[in-house]
């Protein structure tokens, strides 16, 4: 019944999501008791003991706690300052809005994992900017629909928190999938610099008006603290992972216990979020009242995120105790395919089930196949789990149904289905291909021993 459970898991979600119309938590909520009911005599009791198991993860609690962070990080206008600090570097170049711009969505995506958050937040500053240096408003509007995916691509996010929770992925740790994340992020990173470079030139962009752009000195005066938002994510990294990690994991000083039970993926949205506070708190305390009208306008995102986590988690426990990763594996490992044809294969089926549905919610329905599926041909779990993430990154750029691109192109003023046959071009295939090239393990990506 693993596979029947599967099967329904999607298609409930589908049909809830994007058929009816309903909000993504409502439909995995849904989708879960869909899929407990295959569980026959037993549903009760398997529905009971799921709903355990994510209570008590410990993703559940970094998934909320990320959301708070990512609504103080920009609540305090520390993401502001440190986009101004950026513009007074990359504003001179040609094309000069844009690399802000992705790298303004990387940044983001390293706080916030909402594909549509990115690009809302980002779009809203920088498609009016890009428009007025040149760039057309298609062009524009595709450049952010297609970074915003850079909240999957890059860790943290609730997408990587569901897949490590998944029993296929207990071959690796939340440490060592969050640095080999961070460095297959940093290659989507690089990738979308390139294309900003090679559109910059094939459409004569110039670079930005002296006029809108402050001077390095005023920008960092205003805004040298912004960057110690990094210090939340280098603290918790250098206390595990590397050789101030081996120094305090002998007996004498922590042991390895001690070293093994600080989790990055909780205590990164805590330091980020004390950061952004300390570091905002002139802001707070001049504009009190706007804070808290922020807080309050972005908390629905607390029942969004929470409930669909909670709601992925429940089934995907549902779905390993019916026996899906057992059964895939198996059928799988009949079929011997071998790893770049199963590359291939995994990576179209992530995006064709990613492309309707969220990043999160495809986790949920083909996480755990999808590592399975890698592992069964030799590929290492963590990078197993980085490839997954990759190839659902493209949530956000796959058209007809990206939200991203609506939001997009609603605030550039451009055509959504002007975008779509570049989005496909510039970021989905190249996404599915460099998910490909890691799989093959060809490019360097460091992976901490779990």
């Amino acid at each position: 019944m693993g596979i029947a459970a599967l099967l329904v898991f999607i298609a409930v979600t589908v049909v809830m999501n994007t058929v009816i119309k309903r909000d993504i938590s409502e439909s995995l909520v849904v989708a879960l008791l869909a899929t407990a009911l295959l569980g026959g005599a037993d549903a009760p009791q398997l529905l009971g003991n799921a709903l355990v198991t994510a209570a008590q993860s410990e993703v559940t609690f970094a998934g909320m706690a990320f959301v708070f962070m990512g609504i103080v990080v920009q609540a305090t206008g520390l993401i502001d300052r440190l986009i101004e600090i950026l513009n007074s570097i990359f504003g001179r170049l040609r094309g000069g809005a844009a690399y802000v711009s992705t790298l303004s969505s990387a940044m983001i995506g390293l706080i916030a994992g909402s594909t549509a958050g990115n690009s809302a937040t980002v779009g809203s500053v920088t498609i009016p900017w890009m428009k007025k240096t040149g760039w057309s408003s298609e062009r524009a509007a595709t450049l952010v629909a297609g970074n915003s995916g850079l909240g999957v691509a890059l860790p943290p996010n609730s997408t990587m928190f569901i897949i490590l929770a998944l029993p296929a992925a207990s071959g690796a740790s939340a440490s060592s999938v969050y640095v080999a994340l961070a460095c297959g992020g940093a290659y989507a990173v690089l990738y979308r610099m390139l294309v900003v470079f090679y559109w910059s030139r094939k459409f004569k962009i110039e670079a930005t008006p002296h006029e809108s752009m402050k001077p390095f000195s005023q920008a960092w005066k205003e805004g040298w603290r912004s960057p110690s938002i990094f210090l939340g994510i280098i603290i918790p990294v250098l206390l595990t992972i590397g050789p101030l990690a081996g120094y305090l994991g002998k007996e004498a000083i922590i042991g390895e216990d001690g070293v093994g039970a600080i989790s990055i993926i909780v205590w990164v949205p805590i330091l980020i979020t004390a950061i952004a506070l300390i570091e905002g708190a002139n802001r707070i305390r001049l504009n009190n009242i706007q804070f808290k009208a922020q807080l309050r306008r972005d908390s629905h995102q607390f029942a969004t995120v929470g409930i669909s986590l909670f709601a992925a988690l429940a089934a995907a426990t549902i779905m390993e105790e019916l026996g899906v990763g057992g059964q895939l594996s198996g059928l799988l490992d009949s079929m011997n395919l071998p790893r770049w044809i199963m590359l291939i294969a995994v990576a179209i089926l992530a995006v064709l089930v990613a492309t309707p549905l969220s990043s999160t919610a495809t986790a949920a329905a083909v996480g755990a196949p999808a590592v399975a599926a890698l592992t069964v041909v030799g590929l290492d779990p963590t990078l197993a789990i980085v490839v997954v993430l990759l190839c659902t990154s493209t949530e956000g750029a796959s058209p007809p149904v990206g939200a991203p691109i609506y939001l997009s192109a609603a605030m550039a003023d451009a055509d959504p289905p002007k975008m779509f046959v570049p989005l496909i071009i510039y970021f989905v295939l190249p996404m599915m291909a460099l998910a490909w090239v890691v799989g093959m393990e060809w490019l360097p990506i460091y992976v901490p021993a779990s």
